[in-house]
């Protein structure tokens, strides 16, 4: 099957992935019979972060078939705070489905995953050792997977670690700053606040798998100066390369569902994305929120991609100039309507390539919307004194000396 039409087909079953609790037992019997091996693992995923991809590399590499739970919406609540999730749970739910490693994605929602354990019987569940020192797997998941002779397997915390709330609370911190900032900076003589010098981009390193047989995204990054030469083999090859530009700091599904539509038009297909440097003096104070490594790192999870390269640039046109796709995909909205003068639309109409811009897939889910919500809760606890209304009523209360 030619690999464009393997990923038209990705596209046209993906939905298949996510499947319903009740239909898991059904699920089970069928893998069973084929005599695949099953892994299941649940989490969260509300800000699919590097550490989540590795781990789920290193689950599926367990066996041939990797389920993943998706804890629910009232699921997080309970045992999270009333702030979570920040992404309701379809959306996480389909993001996951998006993962080179994930076969697929059921929403589960107990805290525990006792029911599901139950009726999908995997041959190993994988675990975090946080997770059982914390409490949040129990004794009882340990008897029922030896009920019908699974596996255990708990996976030792891995250094550089960045927790989902530890991230949480670093976006929560930039976006204070930023306000700040914005605030202050017209109200204050030579006033300077800057995030990137006391929060840095949360850095999740390299993420190499322990596990050897794991999928490792790192092989999927490409230097600049290697696009040339890759672009010239691949068109030898007969094979057409699609390239898509953006900064996918905090990735949501948006994002990968615009991405596959650009793999839809081609063979292979590029995700370039700016530097930290460029995208900060792009996009101003307290972004990136992590690293370029640890951007390209998950981009090179989604199945839609097959390179992931970094520029050092403000504009991708260099990056073009020397990939010179066949398609340059980019986004449908007001900003660009003239992009028939940019320099990028003359490079790519000069060497024969195309411009495709389709409009967003996510309109109202964004980047700085997440930071928004995940900063609520922050901003709420710093400023609690004076928004405190029981301090006020008592304002009320006093009375004029004379008494009347």
């Amino acid at each position: 099957m030619p690999v464009n039409a393997v990923k038209d087909k990705r596209y046209r079953t993906r939905h298949k992935k996510v499947v319903d609790f009740k239909e898991l037992q059904r699920l089970s019997i069928k893998l069973k019979k084929e005599g695949k091996k099953v892994v299941f693992t649940i989490g969260s995923f509300d800000l699919l972060n590097p550490g989540h991809c590795r781990y789920l590399a290193e689950a599926k590499a367990k066996g041939d078939v990797l389920v993943v739970g998706v804890s629910s919406d009232s699921s997080d609540m309970r045992t999270k705070g009333s702030m979570y999730p920040l992404v309701k749970q379809e959306i996480r739910a389909e993001l996951v489905s998006y993962l080179k490693t994930v076969d697929y994605v059921t929403v589960v929602e107990e805290d525990r995953p006792h029911s599901v354990l139950i009726l999908l019987q995997p041959d190993v569940f994988f675990t975090s050792d946080t997770d059982w020192g914390t409490g949040l797997r129990d004794p009882q998941e340990r008897t029922i997977l030896k009920m019908y002779g699974g596996k255990i397997i708990k996976r030792a915390k891995h250094e550089p670690f960045f927790s989902n709330d530890a991230l949480v609370e670093h976006i929560a911190n930039i976006r204070v700053l930023q306000i700040l900032e914005s605030y202050l900076k017209d109200r204050v003589g030579d006033f300077t606040l800057d995030p990137s010098k006391h929060l840095p981009p949360a850095d999740f390193g390299k993420q190499i798998p322990n596990d050897k047989k794991a999928y490792d995204g790192n092989g999927m990054l490409v230097q600049t100066d290697d696009l040339a030469e890759l672009g010239n083999k691949l068109r030898s090859q007969g094979r057409s390369v699609v390239l898509v530009s953006g900064s996918y700091d905090l990735l949501h599904v948006g994002h990968a569902r615009f991405i596959e539509q650009a793999g839809l038009l081609g063979d292979v297909l590029f995700v370039v994305i700016p530097a930290d440097k460029s995208l900060r003096e792009l996009k101003g104070i307290g972004r990136p929120v992590i690293t370029e490594h640890s951007r390209a790192y998950v981009l090179s999870h989604l199945d839609p991609v097959d390179y992931v390269t970094v520029f050092s640039e403000h504009s991708v046109l260099d990056t073009l100039e020397k990939l010179k796709p066949d398609i340059f995909f980019t986004v449908d909205e007001a900003w660009n309507k003239g992009y028939k003068d940019s320099p990028e639309y003359r490079l790519v109409h000069e060497y024969g390539g195309k411009i495709v811009r389709v409009k967003r897939q996510a309109p109202f889910l964004s980047a700085s919307t997440i930071i928004d919500r995940a900063a609520q809760e922050k901003v709420r606890d710093i400023f609690k004194e004076c928004m405190d209304e029981t301090k006020y009523q008592k304002i009320l209360l006093e009375k004029p000396k004379n008494g009347k």
